[in-house]
C-alpha cells in the first residue's frame, strides 16, 4: 500500500537534524568569510571526509600533477575554498542516510548526476540573462544538493523506493510520487527549511518542488533544472541530449548551453571516476 502524503511528509519532517561536525559544516558554507584554516580544521575533524576531499583533488578530472596528500594542499592547489565547502557539506549532509537499505540504490548514478549538475550549473551561471546572477559557488552547492531528497527517501522508505527503482514506466519523480505522494525534489526541500541550510540553496530547491513554469522560477532553479536534465543526458550518453530539452531563451542562449555541454561531455571519463572515488562504489541497477 503506497503512503499518503501526510505520512511521507511527517516521516521526513521528523528525521534528525544535524549536529556535531555536519552543523559546524553547514555553519561554514554559510559564511562567506570562512578562512582557510578554519575550514581545513573543520574537515579534518572528519577522517572519511577528508579521504574523499582527498580523493577528488587527486582525480583525473582536475589533472593536478603530484599527490595531494593535505587537505590544505588540496583547497591551495586544486579545490579552492568554495568547491571545498560544497563538498564537504554534500558529503555531510549524505551522512546522515543509510542507503544501504535499498539494493537498487544507484549511488554512482546519484553523485555522478550532483557533480555534474554542480558544474555545469557553475559554468552557466556566467551566462543567464538577469542582472543579479547566481554566484557561481552557490550555483556549485545547489547542484551538488539538489537530489538530496533522493536519499532520504531511500533511508525513510526502502521498501517502497526499490519499487521505484525496479519500475520503468514514467519519470523517476512521477515513479516515486506514485508510490509516496511527494517528490525527492519536495523532500530536499522539506530537508532545506528543516535543517536551516543556506538561504539561497533552500529556495532554489523550493522552486525545483514548486515545479513551476521554468521561466517563472529564480534564476538559480533555472540553473538548476537544465544543468540536471543535461547531466542525466549524459549519464545514458544520449545521442541528442536537447531532443526533448526546453530552454526559454529568456533564460540562457542555447549555444552557451551547448559550449558548456559540449566541455562537459569532454571530461565525462574523469566524472565518472569523480563520482566513484566520492562514493567508493561503481554503477549499479537504472533508476
Amino acid at each position: 500500500m503506497n503512503c499518503s502524503v501526510v505520512d511521507s511528509i511527517r516521516k521526513i519532517k521528523q528525521l534528525p537534524p544535524p549536529s556535531g561536525l555536519c552543523r559546524e559544516i553547514i555553519q561554514i558554507v554559510s559564511d562567506e568569510q570562512v578562512d582557510l584554516i578554519d575550514l581545513v580544521s573543520i574537515i579534518n575533524k572528519s577522517p572519511a571526509i577528508t579521504a574523499r576531499i582527498l580523493r577528488c583533488a587527486n582525480s583525473a578530472y582536475y589533472g593536478q600533477r603530484g599527490e595531494i596528500t593535505t587537505v590544505r594542499e588540496a583547497i591551495i592547489r586544486v579545490l579552492g575554498l568554495a568547491i571545498t565547502r560544497s563538498l564537504s557539506l554534500a558529503m555531510a549532509l549524505s551522512g546522515n542516510f543509510d542507503v544501504q537499505q535499498s539494493r537498487l540504490f544507484n549511488c554512482h548514478r546519484y553523485w555522478f548526476n550532483a557533480v555534474t549538475t554542480a558544474g555545469m550549473a557553475q559554468s552557466l551561471s556566467h551566462f543567464l540573462f538577469v542582472r543579479e546572477k547566481p554566484a557561481p559557488a552557490t550555483a556549485y552547492t545547489a547542484g551538488l544538493l539538489h537530489n538530496l531528497g533522493l536519499q532520504a527517501l531511500v533511508h525513510c522508505f526502502p521498501l517502497e523506493m526499490e519499487k521505484v527503482f525496479a519500475s520503468s514506466q514514467g519519470s523517476l519523480s512521477e515513479r516515486i510520487n506514485n508510490q509516496l505522494g511527494i517528490n525527492h525534489h519536495q523532500a530536499a526541500n522539506l530537508l532545506a527549511e528543516a535543517w536551516d541550510l543556506p538561504q539561497p540553496i533552500s529556495q532554489a530547491l523550493n522552486g525545483l518542488a514548486c515545479d513551476d513554469d521554468l521561466e517563472t522560477s529564480s534564476p538559480l532553479t533555472q540553473l538548476i533544472w537544465i544543468s540536471s536534465q543535461l547531466s542525466d543526458t549524459l549519464y545514458h550518453e544520449q545521442c541528442d541530449p536537447f531532443a526533448s530539452l526546453v530552454i526559454p531563451e529568456t533564460v540562457i542562449s542555447m549555444e552557451h548551453v551547448q559550449k558548456v555541454y559540449s566541455d562537459t561531455r569532454d571530461q565525462l571519463e574523469s566524472l565518472h571516476e569523480m563520482a566513484q572515488l566520492i562514493t567508493g562504489c561503481g554503477g549499479q541497477d537504472e533508476q
